[in-house]
């Protein structure tokens, strides 16, 4: 091939040749180390002053105390978002500035003095919302009853953020190197229009394969492989139950091992009959607790089918109280409300669940979102026709409950709310997360002017919306309901829950619940922003479950009353007055002996 000449199509030899030289001409000038230098090359200022504004707004508080990894991943991300936002401001600012004219023009001797105010202001101004947050989050570690973090956490996850942002930024620059070199060799060989779609279509590929490699083929299989590993495990400290009225216990048609781990933990916990009849002050029954877990070899209709025998098996029909669960992703139930409603019943109750997946909620929501739904209508169901064969007589009061994933699927058994109170007798649903399909059927109900954190449906007459147990028997605003009729619905909710109200459209529109800036327990220094609060809150969600009970999403004592109020045993007069000291004496004693089976809580 001839110097100048267009270079051949036929033939491989020649088309190498043809995709070097583009390569080289793409290169041509300053080499390799042009195209090094791309990728690392100084920050652009319009970038730079985003991610700075955005890095300030991410240290403002969301609804937790942050560990150090979530000050990274707040300020990282909001960095990213920020740098990106400030590269295309400016350059529309410059081109606009090109079409009208505009040139600002600064004295040589004054430029100098410019940059050194313009570098005090930012370093001033980064100061003051770092120190600001810092303050703020001791002060939601007050309002949820932690301990403030050191300084420590503050200091390192400033400096993991600022990291995470450099690395992405290369990331992005890697990219961007990426279409161009496809653009060099496509040159050559069609037309311009045609050779910036295709590159942009390959490096869009490129980047999809290697996400797929590194997202789905390392991260996702190495998940899904240490959940299937946890669930398999078989711990010394969870004892297999003695009691046949447990399953994986003597004559229990579900083995040992075949019930998971989160399975083998709820049946083997509780309290015993010993321990009920001396807290409640009365001879109690030894309660029921009913399990089977979904696996390869079994179809989650087989599995249910397996409860409703493990209840014909233990004679839970002939309870006086029969509560459906619907657990979590892993298939974990809340120990709490199990506990609380066999001390509420004096052991009079049977409970059962079942494991439709052992991956982590999030997980499970993303790539099986069907299970939990199927789970909780399916078992449902089941029960009910079980339940239409029995004497009218002799049917124990139904109750459904579920938390986060489980209160997800376990609402699914439901069309519409007049399903569900026409169905059971009573629910119980605790941290709903807000693309519910029910709970948005019920806050488009809701009455004008309760706050968005507790609203009220229908004068409270059913369904009552509680963040803490004071709002049981008087709303948010500490007005009165109307009379509480059976059966009674309780949304448990805390205004600092992320699972709650964490939502996508919470990316770019501001929600009701951060308008109101309601929450006794969240601070009202708490504002929206435009994708930073998505993350924020997304980022508290992980450690939502570990912090003290009664804020985030850990409902703990606060399960003893609002079962108490569901079963009908609270005792309150018309005009909502506070509970009998009795009943408060009761209900302190039931806590008590639950913490001391389930001290963790």
């Amino acid at each position: 091939m001839r110097s100048g000449s267009a270079p051949s199509p036929s033939g491989p030899t020649s088309w190498l040749r043809g995709a070097a030289a583009a390569v080289r001409a793409a290169s041509r000038g300053s080499g390799r180390r042009a195209r090094r230098s791309a990728i690392i090359a100084p920050l652009d200022t319009a970038g730079f002053l985003g991610a700075s504004a955005t890095a300030w707004i991410s240290t403002s508080p969301s609804l937790l105390p942050r560990t150090w990894w979530m000050w990274a991943v707040n300020i990282g991300l909001s960095e990213v978002y920020g740098y990106g936002g400030g590269v295309l401001a400016g350059r529309v600012v410059r081109r606009l500035g090109r079409e009208i004219g505009l040139q600002v023009r600064i004295a040589p001797d004054r430029r100098r003095r410019a940059r050194w105010a313009g570098a005090g202001a930012l370093v001033g101004i980064s100061a003051y919302s770092w120190v600001r947050g810092v303050l703020r989050q001791r002060e939601i570690s007050h309002l949820v009853q932690e301990g403030p973090k050191n300084l420590a956490t503050h200091v390192v996850g400033t400096a993991a953020g600022l990291g995470a942002f450099l690395v992405a930024l290369g990331l992005a620059r890697s990219t961007i190197e990426t279409t161009r070199l496809y653009r060099a060799l496509l040159r050559p060989y069609l037309p311009r229009r045609l050779v910036t779609v295709l590159s942009l279509l390959l490096t869009v590929a490129t980047v999809a394969v290697l996400a797929d490699r590194l997202i789905r083929g390392r991260v996702l299989e190495s998940t899904i492989e240490r959940a299937d590993a946890a669930n398999r495990l078989i711990s010394p400290d969870v004892p297999q139950p003695a009691s046949s009225l447990r399953s994986g216990g003597p004559r229990s048609w579900e083995t040992w091992q075949s019930l998971g781990a989160p399975g083998r933990k709820i049946v083997s916990g509780g309290a015993d009959q010993a321990l009920i009849s001396r807290t409640m002050g009365r001879t109690a029954l030894a309660p029921i607790r009913v399990y089977a877990a979904k696996s390869g070899t079994r179809t989650l209709e087989d599995t249910v089918d397996a409860v409703v025998a493990e209840l014909d098996r233990t004679g839970a029909w002939d309870r006086e109280v029969l509560v459906l669960f619907t657990g979590t992703g892993t298939g974990w139930l809340q120990e709490w409300s199990l506990s609380a409603i066999e001390f509420l019943t004096a052991g009079n109750c049977a409970t059962a669940s079942i494991q439709y997946s052992y991956y982590p909620s999030p997980l499970t929501y993303f790539i099986d979102r069907r299970s939990p739904e199927r789970a909780g209508r399916l078992l449902l169901d089941a029960v009910r026709r079980r339940l239409a064969e029995l004497p009218a007589d002799r049917r124990p009061a139904l109750y459904v409950a579920g938390e986060s994933l489980g209160s997800f699927g376990g609402q699914a058994a439901f069309r519409d709310v007049p399903e569900m109170l026409s169905t059971v007798d009573g629910a119980v649903w605790t941290g709903t997360p807000s693309f519910t399909p029910l709970w948005q059927q019920l806050t488009a109900r809701s009455r004008a002017g309760s706050p968005a954190v507790a609203p009220v449906i229908d004068g409270g007459r059913h369904i009552r919306v509680v963040t803490r147990p004071r709002d049981l028997h008087r709303d948010y605003w500490g007005g009165l309901y109307e009379q509480w009729e059976h059966p009674r619905v309780v949304y448990a909710q805390h205004a600092s829950d992320p699972v709650v109200w964490l939502d996508l459209p919470l990316l770019w529109r501001e929600p009701a619940w951060l308008q109101e800036r309601v929450g006794h327990d969240v601070t009202p220094a708490m504002r929206w922003f435009p994708w930073i609060t998505f993350w924020q809150i997304a980022a508290d969600m992980p450690l939502s479950i570990g912090v003290t009970g009664g804020h985030g999403h850990s409902y703990h004592e606060e399960m003893v009353p609002i079962w108490a109020a569901v079963l009908g045993q609270d005792v309150h007069g018309a005009e909502g007055e506070d509970e009998q000291p009795g009943r408060t004496a009761q209900h302190r004693a039931i806590v008590r002996a639950i913490r001391s089976i389930h001290p963790q809580g």
